[in-house]
């Protein structure tokens, strides 16, 4: 009893730890998606009613910093004829000259009594200009400029301290130093585990690593050039604007990857439980083509976003963005719309008519069609390329055009007539005007294949000649075998057989629905009195196949009538036999 008592806690125990844990990530992965959500729908509400403007304002109106080897000093505010990179530029130009040569250098502040303009020189010539929105509050001008001579002072003296092959000499044997350092204890370290026979795991990786870019990260902030290089590479980038495109970017690929499971979770709370079948039998197959349009809707938008920050880029990323983007798009509609249609059009199809297949199939083609001028044409939009106007502005060409594609059209309106008009469907035996009999195989969007009976061939028939001639439909007709025999007085000879066979055949040539092919008049016994007469009537409703028993009988009293003239007398004990049997071919 203790035992069992003991393992039903322990059950009980696993499962409470195995709930919560499902209830943690769930929770987890919930909370990811909002914060996704967030940051896809309420970043974009501040750049709403003006991204461009608001995106330009920091290179245009922003600020800019002088620089020296990498290492911002103070920033210059833009002027009404100058912009902050303009001023900039010119004065980190000079510095970066200055620092190059050898000889020393001073920095004065000057003060222009005429203009009020205070102004910072270097050897005598002309550096910058302090205005009033330059100065930080609680400063003047004058203290201002002082500010950054002493500043850029220090720092062009540490430039020059940098240069001087001592000190290069110092720090690169230090960084070699510990290069080899390293080297060594990775050695030591993979034969320490070959002999002692023990794994150091992910700690020895992320300590090489750590260790790896510890030394690349002092390299470049010891060496003038290294950190130059970096600050270039990194400068584009420390603006806001960089850092909500790649936060976009980021979230792009996190949105995309829970697309599917954020609108399954919303079909299985909101939506009828007949929309998520849809859902799972249509869309669901394509679930990796559905994560990859909205990858590319999003990272559509997140591009956008480059376009008052880089120009250039933007523009040399557009249309390929949006040959990804209409693309996925065009694909992801054509495999839906597909899977849709031979999903239920088929099964609604069967309803009506057991051969619909193939009007499906048509009417899934010319879908697919469409969706491709459509995506044709907003491909062409996005780069502000009117196709529409250049075709409606073709003139002769379009009417050339629409000449050579007459027969074209003529056909894709016979394949609708045979549709609608259904004279034979797929599967249906057909005699065509020339009396080839053939089996019609497949109904396209253009012609008929018809394979022949006596060749065994493919005769591929356009759809406007076959609605246009008569085309005797076999299949359709139904075959009702008629038997009977005819008792004579006396032995026949050779020429009153001739010519009984001769009166069958002339009284039952005109009758409608006769299969004069099929009739067959033949002995029935060794005594040469009894003859067997067979006839096949042909008919597509049973209404006809009445009137063409009563034209028999007719016909019948007419052959008793002819042979009588001849003195040829005959009389019908059995029963005529009525035999419905299919179309033999």
């Amino acid at each position: 009893m203790i035992f069992l008592l003991s393992l039903t806690n322990q059950r009980f125990m696993w499962m409470r730890q195995f709930l919560s844990k499902q209830v943690i990530r769930r929770a987890i992965k919930l909370t990811s998606l909002f914060l996704v959500v967030c940051l896809l729908v309420f970043t974009p509400m501040s750049f709403a009613q003006n991204p461009a403007q608001n995106f330009s304002q920091g290179f245009v109106n922003g600020s800019a910093p002088v620089v020296v080897d990498g290492i911002p000093l103070f920033k210059l505010q833009a002027l009404e004829r100058f912009t902050a990179k303009e001023r900039t530029q010119f004065a980190n130009n000079i510095l970066r000259e200055a620092i190059a040569t050898d000889q020393p250098i001073t920095f004065d502040v000057r003060n222009d009594d005429s203009t009020s303009a205070t102004s910072i020189s270097l050897n005598d010539n002309y550096l910058l200009t302090v205005t009033a929105n330059d100065v930080l509050p609680g400063f003047s001008r004058t203290q201002q400029a002082n500010q950054w001579r002493a500043i850029l002072e220090t720092a062009i003296a540490k430039a020059k301290k940098e240069r001087t092959p001592q000190y290069l000499w110092q720090r690169s044997l230090w960084i070699l130093s510990v290069i080899a350092a390293l080297i060594v204890v990775r050695l030591f370290l993979g034969l320490a585990t070959r002999i002692f026979k023990f794994q150091t795991g992910i700690f020895s990786k992320i300590f090489f690593s750590f260790s790896w870019g510890a030394i690349a990260i002092v390299s470049s902030d010891w060496f003038p050039i290294l950190r130059s290089l970096r600050y270039q590479f990194i400068s584009p980038f420390s603006q806001p604007q960089w850092l909500l495109f790649f936060g976009a970017v980021g979230g792009s690929f996190v949105f995309s990857h829970y697309a599917t499971d954020l609108v399954k979770l919303a079909l299985k709370k909101l939506a009828p439980h007949t929309l998520e079948t849809i859902y799972i039998e249509i869309v669901q197959p394509s679930d990796r083509l559905l994560e990859f349009a909205v990858l590319s809707i999003c990272i559509s938008w997140s591009v956008s976003l480059l376009e008052p920050l880089v120009p250039v880029v933007y523009n040399l990323l557009k249309p390929i963005i949006n040959l990804f983007l209409i693309g996925s798009l065009y694909w992801l509609s054509v495999k839906l719309s597909s899977r849709y249609l031979r999903t239920y059009g088929f099964k609604l199809g069967s309803k009506f008519s057991p051969s619909s297949d193939d009007a499906i199939l048509v009417f899934e083609t010319i879908i697919h069609i469409l969706i491709f001028i459509g995506a044709l044409v907003a491909f062409a939009s996005s780069l502000n390329f009117d196709l529409i106007g250049l075709v409606a502005s073709l003139g002769l060409v379009g009417l050339a055009v629409a000449f050579a594609a007459q027969k074209i059209l003529e056909q894709l309106i016979a394949t609708l007539v045979l549709y609608l008009d259904r004279p034979f469907v797929t599967g249906d035996y057909i005699r065509l005007p020339g009396g080839e009999l053939g089996k019609v195989e497949s109904i396209g969007l253009r012609s008929t294949k018809i394979r022949s009976l006596g060749t065994g061939t493919i005769i591929v028939m356009p759809n406007s000649i076959l609605v246009s001639v008569e085309i005797e439909n076999v299949t359709l007709a139904k075959k009702i075998m008629v038997l009977f025999y005819m008792d004579f007085a006396s032995v026949l000879g050779e020429r009153e057989y001739a010519l009984v066979q001769q009166v069958i055949m002339e009284k039952t040539a005109y009758l409608s629905g006769i299969d004069t092919n099929s009739t067959n008049i033949s002995q029935a016994d060794g005594t040469g009195k009894r003859l067997r007469v067979s006839f096949a009537i042909l008919g597509s409703q049973d209404n006809a196949i009445e009137v063409r028993k009563r034209l028999l009988e007719l016909a019948r009293a007419k052959i008793a009538k002819s042979l009588s003239i001849h003195g040829i007398v005959f009389t019908m004990e059995d029963p005529t036999v009525y035999v419905q049997s299919p179309i033999t071919i």
